[in-house]
This record gives C-alpha cells, sequence and structure tokens, in this order.
C-alpha cells in the first residue's frame, strides 16, 4: 500500500475518532443527570425532574454511536477478524476490564450498605460482577462481551451477503427490536411473532458497518435531521408527550443514525482526538466512581448548584475521569491488557 492510499484509508476512519468523544461526552453527561433523576427523584421539583429529564434522553445517542463505531471498524472487510483473535485478544480485554473495576465497585456498593469492610466481601463483589450486579455503568461491557463473540458469524454475514442482505438482516432488527415495541407501547397491539437475533445493540453494532459503507449523504441535511430529532425529544419531556426514549426508540436510532452520518460524510477527523482515542474506554470505566464519590460519600450533587451545576459536575467529572484515564494508559500492563 502507497502512502497516499495509505493516508486516504486512515482519513476515511479518521472520523470515528471524533464520534468517539461525542459518544463518551455524552455518556459521562448521560450519567451526571441520570444519577439524580434515576436515584433521588423525591429530591426533585417538577420542574428539575423535567429538565434532566430532558437532557438524559438528549444524551442516549453516546451508547448507539459507541456501537456503531465498534460495528464499522470490527465488521469491516479490510480488517481480519477470525475466532482467535476474539477470543485471545478482544473478549480477554472486556472481561480483564469489567472484572478489575465491577468487583471493586460492587465491594464499594456492598460497604455502603453494610457501613463496614470484610474480606468475604472481595468473594460477593466477584460473584456480584459475573451475575452482572455491579455498578449499572458496566453493563456495557456484559453487553459487548456477547457482540463480539458474535462477531466471527455477523462478519461473515455481512462481508460475503451482500449489501442486499445486510439491509434485510437490518430490516428485520428494526421491525423487532424497535417498530414492533413502538406498536405495542402507542396502540397496545403486543405481535406475537418471535425473531431470535432481535436485540436493539446488535443493530446497531451492524448499522454502524453498513453508514460507514454505504452512508453517502450531504452532511448537512444529516445534521439538520438529528437536530431536529433533539428538538423533538426536547419538546417531548417540556410538554409532556408521554414519548418513551430509550436505546430502541425510533427518535433515538435514527438521531444516532444522523449523528454517526454528520461526521462519516464530513470526512474530516482530528490528530490529536485520534492520537488519544484509547483514552475514551477509561474515561468509561473511571466516570461513575467520582460520580458516586460526589452523590454517595460527599452528598454534593448539582441539585446544590443550581442549572449551572448539571455542567459543572460534567466538566469536573469528564476532566477527573480524562487525567486516570491518561494516568492509567502510563501504566504498561493497563495499557496492553485493559485499557
Amino acid at each position: 500500500m502507497d502512502i497516499n492510499m495509505k493516508s486516504e484509508k486512515c482519513q476515511d476512519t479518521a472520523y470515528l475518532d471524533i464520534l468517539r468523544w461525542i459518544a463518551i461526552s455524552a455518556v459521562v453527561m448521560l450519567h451526571v443527570v441520570s444519577g439524580i433523576a434515576d436515584t433521588i427523584p423525591e429530591q426533585m421539583t417538577v420542574e428539575q425532574q423535567i429538565i434532566y429529564e430532558m437532557i438524559k434522553n438528549m444524551m442516549t445517542v453516546g451508547v448507539p454511536v459507541f456501537l456503531m463505531i465498534s460495528g464499522s471498524l470490527f465488521l469491516n472487510p479490510e480488517k481480519e477478524i477470525g475466532i482467535e483473535k476474539i477470543l485471545k485478544r478482544y473478549v480477554p480485554r472486556i472481561l480483564l476490564a469489567l472484572f478489575l473495576f465491577g468487583v471493586p465497585y460492587a465491594i464499594m456498593e456492598l460497604i455502603a450498605q453494610e457501613g463496614s469492610f470484610s474480606w468475604m466481601m472481595v468473594i460477593r463483589g466477584f460473584f456480584l460482577t459475573l451475575s452482572g450486579n455491579t455498578w449499572a455503568s458496566m453493563w456495557y461491557l456484559y453487553e459487548l462481551v456477547g457482540i463480539y463473540l458474535l462477531t466471527p458469524f455477523i462478519k461473515l454475514a455481512v462481508n460475503y451477503g451482500g449489501k442486499r442482505f445486510v439491509e434485510y438482516g437490518l430490516a428485520l432488527s428494526f421491525l423487532f427490536s424497535m417498530l414492533f415495541p413502538f406498536i405495542e407501547q402507542i396502540f397496545g397491539l403486543h405481535i406475537g411473532i418471535v425473531y431470535q437475533l432481535s436485540g436493539v445493540y446488535l443493530f446497531y453494532y451492524v448499522l454502524g458497518c453498513y453508514l460507514h459503507q454505504y452512508g453517502t449523504f450531504n452532511w448537512r441535511w444529516c445534521a439538520g435531521l438529528f437536530t431536529v430529532l433533539e428538538c423533538i425529544i426536547i419538546l417531548n419531556q417540556v410538554m409532556g408527550l408521554g414519548m418513551e426514549v430509550q436505546y430502541n426508540s425510533l427518535v433515538t436510532a435514527a438521531a444516532s443514525a444522523f449523528l454517526f452520518l454528520t461526521f462519516r460524510n464530513l470526512k474530516k477527523g482530528n490528530a490529536g482526538l485520534s492520537a488519544k482515542r484509547n483514552v475514551c474506554f477509561g474515561i468509561y470505566l473511571v466516570h461513575t466512581f467520582f460520580l458516586n464519590v460526589f452523590y454517595k460519600l460527599f452528598h454534593i450533587t448539582p441539585l446544590e448548584v443550581g442549572y449551572s451545576g448539571i455542567l459543572l459536575f460534567w466538566i469536573l467529572v469528564f476532566g477527573l475521569s480524562l487525567v486516570t484515564s491518561e494516568i492509567m494508559q502510563k501504566i504498561p500492563v493497563l495499557r496492553k491488557y485493559v485499557v
């Protein structure tokens, strides 16, 4: 591969690094507000509940975008990823991160509940993490392990099935993971047909690959439609329209896709963000630690500062998490095997 071809190939995926930083910023903000809205809503006024829920809903695009980034990279026909690499490299890395951080988080929760520490908590923390009962933010790692294990099968289908085959799979996933639940929510009509590969996270994973390869649209239109959808989310909360905004919501799927397409069609990268792309995973792993310290240990929340406290807490937690992640990157064993 000559220099020009290599440069063009890097440029084609450089936008993913910008999206990665946007996604982690959204996830941190989501947890800043959900840490209040989901745990102590009784301490909030009606107005605060509306504002916090609105911001939380606007930030739901973070996780779908992360999954779309992974799909665009792992399912890329030019990237060789077989069963051996999945089992020896990618799955162990996520499992190590899950237990290295999940077990201490589970132990911290036990200490908070029982008011003391015992060495048995280490064993309990391990089994709590194994069963998926560590801090809620770790759910993404459990999901990621499952998706990675399925990747060789998905990659085979995506790479050799062709565009029409991928579109068929996406259409089925959309119907069963999003449209049918939406119909049940709005009209109360339950559709009993079972689709064995139903899963909104798998949908985003494959969608990222599809949009990376075929999503050629005017970036200004994509940015405009993303803005419109975010405004709909705002109006939904302010006007009390009752539309649920979750990862399997139509509005979340559309907003995530248009955000992804905006930067995919800009085809611009940032050398600084690309150089620090691995820091994002560390931020994800540690940001809830700082939130729990502020919220549960010191009992300091954005509610005590006012609405500006939301931004202040985001800056503080993001900054502390960034510094911590940078430090972890400098520890060879963590950099090589975990982050």
